[in-house]
């Protein structure tokens, strides 16, 4: 290739990883739905983005490189302690019990399935095939919102099969690589060596990161990512020079070590899976698919579609049966999470790495193992995608669909709000922080608790998974500004309001050119709450007909709620249009005459 033609393939690669998941983001689906087929079509239509020529001998190092810190974020986040005591022993159960009899029925079933495969590969698909994780998982659970329980099991249980799940592949794939040339003999002192030495630099690696992110918090918070970079990148090289392939080990469990320590916030290291992971994440499977050639797939499609469905139908539900023997989970909940275990980016690209690597050292069926891994991946998710809505709906475990507001505030005027819009047909939700108040808040029928918005990045991720907007409604101007620049980085910046700050009583400015507060900008808590001790109430009033957005005098709308459930906040003292059957909720004097000319059936 000319250096045209590379770049070329470079630039085409950013272009399809990073557009891949905008789209994926927009349609809300897992990333991988979009990546592995936009890169398939990417190779079959052009040799640019084939990776064997545009990277030639810098694939495999490369491949190698991106593993070792998808593998080490996905140890960061075998975070034991931020599991919910209620549901410790169920996801451990599910965990430990799915590794163990997935690896083994998968090998046995591939082991069936394929012919001319040798002994080891079956080995290493079921162990790469134990794993699914929390970019597939948590996309999922967002569109199909179940059962806050099932919720919490399933974003756990894909939490911590990854790191668990990736190490069980290093260890498999040692020990058949470890057998030499066509599987004569299994040395387990060689494959326990690679292990040790992995452990050993892994556990060097993260007493080294933990000292140097301590000092870079301290002085220069900013370094932290390049910081754990760079230890990242020694951890794998230093471990690979000294025994081959032992790298993945060591950056597994210098991120599980690392989130388990109480000592350093690990907060700015999870930045990684909204930057650099995610970059690498669709950059290697854009090169993944396009290494895969039509003939490669055909070759192994029914035996790989014939895997998916006994994947599904078979060894899930047995190991949901055997981790939920005598709980207090219904037959429903047991039902739907048997119906749910996509594979995704880690079983990817450790099926790229292992595959690559064991094609080269000449193991039997080793250049099978990705496409049967691709056909799987892609199987699964499409599978699950499309029908576990579906089958949430069934079982009656699904939650209500549609808005779901976040109100964060525990005074008058926030539960107010908070009431008002349920009342509407809005799913909410409200954190606040006294006792006395969450307890009126659960008096008034609302979903009230405290918010950890505050504790960690992926604690905050699971928390807003289903949260389409969000008000601030706090007494503290500078937490409102604070938090919704912390919200708007997850929901977008169209979905976070908050009430309009004091400009003298604020300890800090305000960010320029800020919109977003709720109602006008002279609405401030204090001004609500002088309103509202005034006799001024919120209301809410069912539009008869088509609206230019006037209402009476004195009345300050605040929201519009369609009748598709579609959320619409006034901003700026802008009314949003009205149409029939809309509900218009607002701050009203005129409670009495609102009450009067509401429809049959809706309560103020």
């Amino acid at each position: 290739m000319t250096s045209d033609d590379v770049l070329l393939g470079l630039g085409l690669v950013l272009v399809l990883a990073v557009g891949s998941q905008l789209v994926a983001g927009r349609l809300r689906l897992p990333a991988i739905v979009v990546l592995l087929p936009v890169g398939f079509v990417a190779g079959i239509a052009t040799d640019d983005v084939h990776p064997d020529q545009l990277l030639g001998q810098l694939y495999q190092p490369f491949v190698s490189l991106a593993v070792g810190v998808i593998l080490f974020e996905a140890g960061l986040r075998l975070s034991f302690r931020e599991v919910s005591q209620s549901i410790h022993n169920l996801v451990a159960r599910l965990v430990g019990i799915g590794v163990l009899v997935t690896g083994v029925c998968v090998a046995g079933a591939v082991a069936l399935l394929f012919d001319g495969l040798g002994d080891g590969v079956p080995l290493v698909l079921g162990a790469i095939l134990v794993v699914s994780g929390p970019t597939v998982v948590l996309p999922l659970l967002s569109f199909v919102r179940p059962a806050k329980t099932l919720r919490s099991i399933l974003t756990w249980e894909g939490v911590l099969v990854d790191p668990v799940g990736a190490l069980l592949g290093v260890v498999v794939f040692h020990a058949v690589l470890s057998s030499g040339n066509g599987g004569a003999g299994w040395h387990p002192g060689e494959m326990l060596g690679s292990i040790a030495v992995g452990a050993a630099v892994g556990a060097a690696a993260a007493v080294a990161l933990s000292l140097v992110l301590r000092e870079v918090q301290r002085t220069a918070p900013r370094q932290a990512v390049p910081a754990v970079l760079m230890l990242i990148a020694a951890a794998l090289v230093g471990a690979d020079l000294l025994r081959d392939d032992a790298g993945f080990v060591a950056t597994t469990l210098m991120g599980a070590f690392l989130a388990n320590q109480r000592h350093i916030d690990v907060s700015t290291t999870l930045e990684f899976h909204a930057t650099l992971v995610q970059l690498l994440i669709g950059v290697l499977f854009v090169l993944i698919a396009a290494s895969v050639s039509p003939a490669d797939v055909e070759a192994v499609l029914p035996g790989a579609l014939a895997l998916v469905a006994i994947m599904a139908l078979v060894i899930r539900p047995l190991v949901v049966a055997l981790s939920t023997w005598r709980s207090a989970l219904t037959i429903r909940d047991r039902a739907f999470l048997a119906w749910m275990a996509p594979r995704g980016i880690v079983a990817g690209a450790t099926a790229s790495a292992f595959g690559l690597q064991l094609e080269q050292a000449k193991v039997p069926g080793a250049d099978r193992i990705l496409p049967i891994v691709f056909v799987v991946i892609f199987g699964t998710v499409v599978l699950y995608g499309l029908t576990a809505a579906p089958v949430a709906r069934l079982l009656g475990v699904a939650e209500r669909a549609g808005t779901l507001v976040l109100v964060v505030g525990g005074n008058p005027m926030a539960r107010a709000v908070a009431e008002a819009l349920k009342r509407a047909g809005v799913g909410v939700r409200l954190w606040a922080g006294g006792a006395d108040q969450q307890a009126a808040a659960r008096a008034a029928g609302l979903d009230a608790d405290r918010g950890r918005l505050l504790v960690d990045a992926m604690t905050r991720e699971a928390e807003l998974e289903e949260v389409t907007d969000a008000l601030l409604v706090t007494a503290s101007d500078d937490f409102n500004a604070r938090a919704a620049v912390e919200l708007r980085a997850d929901l977008g910046h169209g979905r976070v309001f908050r009430v309009a700050p004091d400009a003298e009583a604020a300890d800090l400015a305000a960010p320029i050119h800020e919109h977003g507060f709720l109602g006008r900008e002279d609405l401030t808590l204090a001004e609500l709450g002088r309103r509202l001790a005034a006799g001024d109430r919120i209301v809410d009033q069912i539009v008869g007909g088509p609206s230019d957005g006037r209402g009476r005098d004195g009345e300050v709308q605040l929201f519009v709620v369609t009748a598709g459930g579609t959320l619409h906040v006034a901003t700026g003292g802008e009314r949003p249009e009205t149409h029939a059957g809309d509900t218009v909720i607002g701050l009203s004097g005129g409670a009495d005459e609102w009450r009067t000319n509401q429809p049959t059936g809706v309560q103020p």
